[in-house]
């Protein structure tokens, strides 16, 4: 501890104490705040309304739509942050849940065929961030092609029809499949999945590693960052989420559907976006994007509670994405002047 020393006739002033932070500024950050703050005020408004929309069924609900997605959101903040997008995830998880359920119909242990859809949807990811180093691209410019690539291939498999024929006594429909304490086996699975990865990009060399390359990436690589293995790892990490997300909705349903990702990379990135995580890389939150699911699925849940068409959620959706990004433009604007 170092010693202050004062000078004849001068008098010690006390170092100014930390400002006291409440408990919702102790465990979430200031992006993540006002996203909570969002999704309090949006339940609060169309529960006024409609009752049943807060209660405890409702909620659980909602949260089981989000987690679908908010899972892959989760991952896609790590991408972000590189400034990195990828817009195939809605494929690779149609793929790896056909498949899944392709492999357990026809007589492969559910739990197996799981663990290789897993695997499945790992190399899928892989294989973006390959081609992205191979080629010197974006993600975002590989995953256009690989997108349809990846759609394509859950069409061939299923033989474009649903995928049923499961043997759904089996545990591992019964156990992923069900609810704990009357919450789903899937919202449990996407807290966890939150906790595990906001610790991963906060608190380790590799969350650390990220965010160096999204914001300098010239300077990163002097520094010695591999970009090309770190981009590979979270194209890697990305994939393996869609096959996680995949078997928890093969175990849920039953069955499978090759149109089942359609539309679901402009959720994972909206939700990534919403929750706080900017596209000027660098940073990003991890329970942001969590938060950020649970607002679009509120939004779809609330309009049709007004009696408004569903297909006017994609719009709602949308003119958010618009708001978040625009809001996150003006921030980082007026904190380059100051």
């Amino acid at each position: 501890m170092t010693k202050m020393t004062i000078a004849p006739g001068e008098t010690a002033v006390a170092p100014p104490a930390p400002p006291q932070q409440s408990l919702l500024q102790r465990v979430f950050r200031v992006q993540e705040t006002g996203v909570v703050l969002v999704l309090v005020a949006l339940v609060a408004v169309v529960g006024a309304s409609h009752s049943r929309f807060v209660s405890v069924k409702s909620l659980t609900s909602l949260s089981q739509q989000a987690a679908f997605y908010g899972i892959i959101a989760l991952g896609m903040v790590f991408l972000l942050a590189m400034r990195e997008i990828d817009i195939s995830v809605g494929g690779n998880y149609a793929v790896c849940t056909v498949v899944m359920a392709v492999w357990a119909r026809d007589g492969m242990n559910p739990w197996l065929a799981a663990v290789l859809g897993i695997v499945l949807g790992t190399v899928l990811g892989a294989a973006n961030g390959l081609l992205a180093n191979f080629f010197k691209l974006p993600v975002i410019i590989i995953s256009l092609g690989t997108f349809t690539a990846f759609g394509g291939i859950a069409l061939v498999v299923s033989k474009s029809s649903p995928v049923g024929g499961q043997p759904t006594d089996n545990s591992f429909y019964r156990w992923l499949g069900t609810s704990y304490l009357d919450v789903p086996a899937l919202v449990w699975l996407f807290v966890v999945a939150c906790i595990i990865l906001t610790f991963v990009f906060r608190a380790t060399r590799f969350g650390f590693a990220v965010r160096a390359v999204g914001s300098n990436e010239e300077a990163a690589r002097l520094t010695g960052y591999p970009i090309g293995r770190i981009r590979l790892q979270v194209t890697m990490l990305v994939g393996a989420l869609c096959g996680i997300s995949g078997a928890f909705t093969l175990a849920y349903f039953g069955a499978a559907d090759p149109g089942v990702g359609n539309g679901f990379e402009i959720s994972v990135i909206a939700a990534a976006i919403i929750g706080g995580t900017g596209l000027a890389g660098g940073a990003g939150t991890v329970p942001g994007a969590l938060f950020g699911a649970l607002i679009i699925s509120t939004i779809a849940g609330g309009l049709i509670q007004f009696g408004v068409s569903a297909d006017w959620s994609e719009f709602v959706t949308g003119a958010v994405i618009v708001g978040a990004v625009g809001f996150d433009a003006i921030v980082r604007r007026r904190g380059a002047r100051s």
